[in-house]
């Protein structure tokens, strides 16, 4: 829709949306990452890194863009994630990240305006493993949790410029820190 909202908008179409660039910035992970640096909030996203021998195993090898855990693999070794990237160097279509264990998965869902976030929804779920990739885990609870404001206001920070609807997917550290 943020590609073609002149179009919409002339054919009487009431959007929600903002510039196409903006969402690209939040949707492909590479770029998101990005953007992260840029904001001084990229200890909030898992620790990446540019080659496979400088990882810490196991870590997560997934796709730059994407969802839903397609593509996404749990990689134990420095051969499968050469072996997977056939040549290619990381960091424009597969990212190699810090794997954050944990049983418990946030969903926080937002309704946003010109940046402003004028609501929010947060589900915590949680896994029957410590390490997993979902969809490739089994569901044992969920339930609807607030979002401190520290949280939140770190979610805000990357949503300058953004209308639409939104969601972020992290993890909690051991010690209560965010990974987006």
């Amino acid at each position: 829709m943020a590609r073609l909202q002149s179009q919409l908008q002339d054919a009487g179409w009431r959007l929600l949306t903002c510039e196409p660039e903006t969402i690209i910035r939040l949707e492909n992970k590479a770029e998101f990452a990005k953007l992260a640096e840029e904001l001084g909030l990229a200890e909030h996203l898992p620790s990446a890194y540019d080659t496979p021998e400088e990882a810490r195993y196991p870590c997560i090898l997934k796709p730059a863009t994407g969802e839903f855990g397609k593509d996404i693999h749990i990689v134990q070794t420095c051969g499968e994630v050469e072996e997977a990237l056939k040549g290619e160097p990381l960091g424009k279509r597969l990212l190699l990240q810090e794997m954050v264990p944990g049983r418990y998965e946030y969903s926080t869902s937002m309704l946003v305006l010109n940046g402003r976030i004028l609501d929010l929804v947060c589900i915590r779920y949680e896994y029957s493993a410590e390490e997993y990739v979902w969809p490739h885990v089994r569901e044992v609870g969920k339930e609807q949790v607030g979002v401190s404001l520290e949280h939140t206001a770190i979610m805000y920070a990357f949503l300058a410029g953004y209308s639409g609807f939104c969601n972020f997917n992290y993890k909690l550290t051991e010690d209560g820190h965010m990974r987006i």
